[in-house]
């Protein structure tokens, strides 16, 4: 079916994110505090709650304002900021019914500033609202097996997939043929299990006795494919992994996908074999019109990185290469072969011959692309689409 995977074994990062996203949190105690353009929204969600999500929703809403002042302080602790930080960031998180750890990471000076801010305890509940197909046990993007089938379907660039080892049987699709190899798993996330693979013998019968000697032990499902080399352009930031951009698609009105956010994540510690947050990866925002990068800073805490830390290659003012072709390929593969989500997050990578899909996330999180580019993501046209979506839901 399109859009589904074969497999429907839920990770356990997957169960337990679920588990936490279960009881949305609504914003407020008696009525919604958001940004502007989640008005409509919330308002539609309290008028139609009933009287025991309502006391539900005082309950836990008088719970978070006591929760904010313990909260702050342990953000403090956490990223080494001042008592004045705290007092500040508790006045801001009360009156805009806000983690303080969000203030910490976006930056928040004022409380107005938020009115352009997804709060991250908001995003799932929207997303679920606007991308169902996400949320499906099947979903296509969270087994990345069955997103490189789809992308192969379609005559997407991807990987080539060189075997697949699903609870020890091991399937040989192609051959390494001298390539780099990365092993993975098929569900999963912030770069958990990757491992380069060196050894691999180019025959497939030798190969597959090889993979099961080595990784048939491994429960769940993995994937062999080719490791992709960073384009030349990006050999300063690379290290020894490869730079991906979140390219962020909504569908619009008439069902087109349009860029809304782009951000581009670079490896900091040599030892890292990708680019994410949690291996210490930057942050940097990128142009939407001409793929130039910003200021970088550390995902999570830090301040901001004009020269790369350890080449000390300058990051703001760089164009990334082939940018108009990755744009093009992030709208086709939307519109041809993932058109069941209203939006998807792609990662995609920068190699010598031109830009290819790493993933496709079907929950990409707002974390990036607002402590990136020190916007909310509802100041543009991302706040407009998802607008738009969640009317649409509203209505179904």
């Amino acid at each position: 079916m399109r859009g589904q995977s074969v497999g429907t074994m839920l990770s356990t990062t997957e169960l337990w994110y679920r588990a936490k996203k279960a009881f949305p949190l609504f914003p407020g105690v008696r009525k919604p505090v958001s940004g502007h353009f989640l008005a409509a929204h919330y308002a539609h969600r309290a008028r139609t709650r009933g009287p025991l999500r309502t006391a539900l929703d005082l309950l836990t809403g008088a719970a978070f304002h006591a929760w904010i002042p313990l909260r702050a302080r342990a953000v403090r602790k956490r990223y080494g900021l001042d008592a004045h930080w705290t007092a500040k960031a508790t006045a801001i998180a009360h009156a805009t019914f806000t983690d303080p750890n969000d203030i910490a990471l976006f930056r928040i000076d004022r409380a107005g500033q938020l009115d352009g801010y997804i709060r991250r305890f908001e995003d799932a509940d929207l997303n679920r609202h606007i991308n169902p197909l996400a949320w499906a046990p099947g979903c296509v993007l969270a087994d990345k097996i069955a997103f490189y089938a789809l992308c192969a379907a379609h005559g997407l660039r991807h990987p080539a997939v060189v075997a697949t080892i699903v609870d020890g049987k091991v399937t040989v699709q192609a051959s390494p043929a001298g390539h780099p190899l990365l092993l993975k798993p098929a569900r999963g996330e912030g770069g958990a299990g990757v491992a380069f693979v060196d050894g691999a013998p180019d025959d497939p019968t030798d190969l597959a006795a090889w993979l099961h000697t080595h990784f048939g032990k491994r429960r769940h499902a993995w994937l062999l494919q080719h490791r992709i080399i960073p384009h030349g352009a990006l050999n300063q930031l690379a290290l020894n992994a490869l730079p991906t951009a979140r390219m962020t698609t909504i569908l619009d009105g008439q069902g087109v996908p349009e860029l809304a956010s782009a951000v581009l994540r670079v490896p900091s510690d040599p030892a890292a074999m990708v680019d994410n947050m949690k291996a210490g990866g930057l942050l940097s925002p990128i142009d939407l019109d001409d793929g130039t990068l910003g200021l970088a800073c550390k995902g999570y805490g830090g301040g901001d990185y004009p020269l790369h830390p350890v080449t000390g290659a300058a990051i703001p003012g760089l164009c990334l290469p082939d940018w108009a072709a990755a744009r093009a390929l992030v709208a086709d593969a939307h519109a041809r072969a993932f058109a069941d989500y209203a939006l998807i997050g792609w990662d995609v990578g920068f190699a010598a011959d031109g830009p290819i899909l790493i993933e496709g996330n079907g929950k990409p999180g707002v974390l990036m692309p607002q402590r990136a580019s020190r916007h909310g993501l509802g100041e543009g046209r991302y706040g407009t689409l998802l607008a738009h979506h969640l009317a649409r839901a509203a209505h179904r």
